[in-house]
């Protein structure tokens, strides 16, 4: 990766995107874009897209003034499980009008993201195993992760879990072997369009050196400090 690439700043941002492959005659997807740049964006498919696939995206982003469309191609892709798929794309056309609209949502975005140091959040993929406190009969299952703070996580499921839904959770953060444990409660809960739930989750209990290890985490990941 060029140290140009590096310098670009990436901000999380949890929004939608509708992408269609060139040449092929197709209605779209409907994917969660986890982080943008001027560069690019991440988001979790659940389709196999092969490196060079070019794309064509529209992003709901309601801050941008102008709406946003750009075409990419797959870098990257990442299989988590039979389901998931983390993926990275380049841009390869996005015009300047649009460029100059993202570079100041990303630096104001980033700018709010220091001043409110407790609701910062950043993307994270990972597996997440969970179990259903009040039902120990039921079998551990698995997740993936979307983001997390250290008030909580949103993760992508086979299964809706309903609001207040207690949980046994445990998850591990990149390049850490350590297991991160701990007690939570569904939030909110909605369907995605590809069988899949997005769940909010908050963190009911968790021990202050695994909160130490998540804002070290997202701190890193999202270049700033404070």
């Amino acid at each position: 990766m060029s140290q140009e690439r590096r310098s670009f700043a990436r901000l999380y941002v949890g929004v939608e995107a509708n992408y269609t492959q060139k040449d092929l005659d197709a209605s779209g997807r409907t994917v969660l874009v986890q982080d943008i740049s001027l560069s690019g964006v991440r988001f979790i498919s659940n389709e196999i897209l092969p490196e060079n696939t070019e794309l064509k995206f529209v992003l709901n982003i309601a801050d941008l003034k102008n709406p946003f469309s750009a075409k990419g191609k797959v870098v990257w892709q990442k299989k988590f499980s039979d389901s998931f798929y983390d993926t990275g794309i380049d841009f390869i056309s996005l015009d300047q009008a649009t460029k100059e609209d993202l570079s100041v949502y990303i630096n104001k975005s980033l700018g709010r993201v220091k001043e409110n140091r407790e609701f910062v959040r950043s993307n994270l993929s990972t597996m997440i195993a969970y179990k259903i406190t009040d039902n120990p009969d039921i079998e551990e299952k698995r997740c993936i992760s979307v983001d997390i703070s250290s008030s909580g996580l949103k993760v992508f499921a086979k299964e809706s879990l309903i609001a207040e839904t207690n949980l046994e959770i445990s998850f591990s953060l990149p390049d850490d072997p350590e297991i991160i444990f701990a007690q939570g409660r569904v939030m909110w809960s909605k369907a995605g369009e590809e069988k899949f739930s997005e769940i909010g989750i908050e963190f009911i209990s968790i021990e202050e050196k695994f909160i130490a290890k998540i804002n070290r985490y997202v701190k890193g990941t999202l270049g700033i400090e404070w």
